[in-house]
């Protein structure tokens, strides 16, 4: 993919996930009680939520060379779909009181770690490419 249409593609979902949190699953659902329709909102929001770093990191690498893009999308490609995976086989809830481990837990975990392991990627590709275009002048 290009880097116009991942960030298009990307922002165009973050855009619908913030618009879904703000109008909320209550409003959403139109229900006076909690019922199956919010659990489903709740859920896809949830399941969704690692495209927000993906549009970030999209915005940030946009204008950086066409290296630095592919080297954090060859990542970024497999690293989400694996994130929504793991997100959509975890449960919702959960009786530990010990190790909570939900789907809210570990959206919040795995965006956390794609957040960090990009960060470290684009800065040292970044700064290797700057390297060599120095090297190569000198």
């Amino acid at each position: 993919m290009t880097k116009k249409s991942v960030l298009f593609l990307s922002g165009i979902v973050s855009i619908l996930l913030i618009t879904l949190d703000r109008v909320g699953t209550f409003r959403l659902c139109g229900a006076n009680t909690y019922g199956s329709c919010m659990d489903v909102a709740y859920n896809v929001i949830i399941l969704f939520l690692p495209v927000l770093p993906l549009f970030l990191f999209s915005l940030i690498t946009f204008k950086m060379s066409e290296g630095v893009f592919q080297a954090w999308w060859r990542f970024a490609r497999v690293f989400v779909p694996l994130a929504m995976f793991l997100i959509l086989i975890t449960p919702a809830y959960t009786h530990n009181w010990m190790f909570p481990v939900t789907k809210g837990t570990v959206s919040v975990a795995l965006s956390l770690l794609f957040v960090v392991v990009s960060l470290v990627q684009i800065i040292r590709k970044h700064l290797k490419a700057g390297n060599q275009g120095l090297s190569e002048s000198i």
